[in-house]
């Protein structure tokens, strides 16, 4: 196999790849790398040149990988990755002692569900480090990563492109809430019963239908949705203070009733649960205190 002369390549140009395949602009790229547009430009030239490959072609909607860019942009980004931790090999990252800041993007679900802990054990073990936390969704998450408002994300995503990595934390449930008074729920509560209630539907993008619905279809099943909010710490609230009922994430409901005075109840069709993920870019999985903090929110998780 022919083997390629590494003393005749730029390897920065790898740095460029990595940034076009995350920015897929050439301006946003340059912006990302403290570069003008036309040395990115130019640096493109040559990798179209070095890889025998246009790698990314320009659309409306911005720059779109070529099926080898997408190939290269993972490899690109591991060696990245491995070269920045061969360079700083004493740079070991100590809780006890490091003084850094974090910037984690989390739904208020998730941040109800791990930040209690993990806020507690960042106190206990890292008391110089400082945690930002940010806002996102599972459409909104992965583009929060890749324009670099946070470094990691935790919550319910669809599955990744190459360039970020997921790991799983736990396998989430539902139960259906109301007020402890409920009629609805002083018998049996069927689905022909369940499905006739009014509804409280949480939807993070505004949508009166979401994964329940969906479930709910395939099963022949309807409800009738009358309040959808995008929060899901109101819901609860409002279930105390109305005859609505919802069917949301088992930990938000579980721990709120007792406070609130709701009643629970498993839901009366089976449904499906979904998984919750931390994620990160692909690039930065070599970074000592990043690997930490994951660390300290899977265990925040359990």
């Amino acid at each position: 196999m022919q083997q390629t002369n590494l003393r005749a390549v730029d390897l920065n140009l790898l740095v460029v790849l990595d940034a076009l395949a995350a920015e897929r602009s050439v301006t946003r790229a340059a912006a990302r790398l403290h570069l003008t547009q036309p040395a990115v430009s130019h640096a493109l030239a040559r990798l179209r040149a070095l890889f025998g490959d246009p790698l990314f072609v320009r659309t409306p909607a911005g720059l779109s990988p070529t099926a080898a860019a997408l190939r290269l942009a993972p490899r690109v980004a591991a060696v990245l990755a491995e070269i920045g931790g061969l360079l700083a090999p004493g740079e070991r990252f100590d809780p006890a002692t490091a003084r850094r800041r974090f910037t984690l993007g989390m739904s208020d679900y998730a941040a109800f569900v791990v930040l209690p802990a993990l806020a507690a054990a960042l106190r206990a073990q890292a008391p110089r480090v400082e945690l930002v936390v940010r806002h996102t969704s599972h459409a909104s998450g992965f583009a929060l990563l890749e324009d670099g408002g946070a470094e990691l994300i935790v919550g319910h995503f669809p599955k990744p492109p190459a360039r970020i990595v997921q790991a799983p934390l736990f396998a989430e449930t539902f139960l259906c809430a109301a007020r402890k008074d409920h009629p609805a729920f002083a018998r049996r509560l069927t689905a022909a019963r369940w499905a006739a209630l009014d509804h409280l539907q949480v939807s993070l993008s505004g949508e009166p239908s979401g994964m329940v619905d969906e479930a709910l279809r395939r099963k022949g099943v309807r409800r009738r949705v009358v309040t959808t909010v995008g929060h899901f710490l109101v819901a609860p609230e409002i279930l105390a203070a109305t005859d609505l009922v919802a069917t949301e994430p088992a930990r938000v409901l579980g721990p709120l009733a007792a406070r609130l005075g709701l009643a629970t109840r498993p839901p009366p069709v089976p449904l499906p649960g979904f998984a919750v993920v931390q994620a990160w870019p692909r690039r930065l999985t070599a970074d000592d205190g990043l690997a930490w903090l994951r660390r300290a929110v899977a265990a925040a998780a359990a």
